[in-house]
């Protein structure tokens, strides 16, 4: 299965994931801009927002695994606020806190490293070892079938939120801060 880098990934893209023991790490192919790469969204009160991580000037097209990330904003310090700020009163934020303060105090170089980061720290909580290999680097070896592809339509899981109401498609922290280790049964239902 071939895995396109998402930041902090959604649960679109994480629940093929947990269907696999093997997957093609995807970082070759190119950032772009509006896509899920460098942004993901948080539920809040007011419905949802988005949060960004910033790239240096000049990397679109570049390929994610190459596209550098931008350290001039203090974009960790606000992302950990907008995690803190909007899910502290869930039942497993102090559980995960603390490593993704540990994942936002290292300075990944690129999208690439820094959403591999994620997404292990996120399969480790969910107890789903998984093998990563490099994309082929010859295209005709590449194996048939587009990234993130479901095999079956997505159907967004509903659960609890932590505000009034569900809205589906926010980074899938949303569900484990909200359910913590019993969102892996929720994650299986959807499977």
């Amino acid at each position: 299965m071939d895995v396109t880098p998402e930041y902090l990934p959604r649960l679109e893209t994480l629940l093929p994931i947990l269907r696999v023991k093997q997957a093609v790490w995807r970082a070759d192919r190119s950032f772009s801009r509006q896509g899920w790469q460098n942004r993901t969204r948080l539920r809040n009160a007011n419905g949802w927002q988005w949060i960004t991580v910033p790239v240096e000037h000049g990397q679109l097209g570049h390929s994610i695994d190459s596209t550098r990330i931008a350290y001039h904003d203090g974009w960790r310090r606000r992302h950990l606020k907008a995690l803190q700020y909007n899910y502290s009163t869930t039942p497993f934020h102090e559980h995960y806190a603390p490593d993704l303060e540990d994942l936002f105090a290292i300075k990944h170089e690129t999208l690439g490293q820094l959403n591999r980061a994620a997404l292990d720290i996120m399969l480790r909580w969910l107890k789903h070892p998984i093998e990563w290999e490099d994309a082929p680097k010859d295209l005709a070896e590449e194996p048939a079938g587009a990234a993130n592809e479901p095999v079956r339509p997505f159907s967004h899981p509903v659960y609890r939120q932590n505000f009034e109401g569900f809205i589906p498609g926010m980074s899938a922290l949303d569900i484990l801060f909200n359910h913590g280790p019993s969102a892996i049964n929720q994650l299986v239902r959807a499977l």
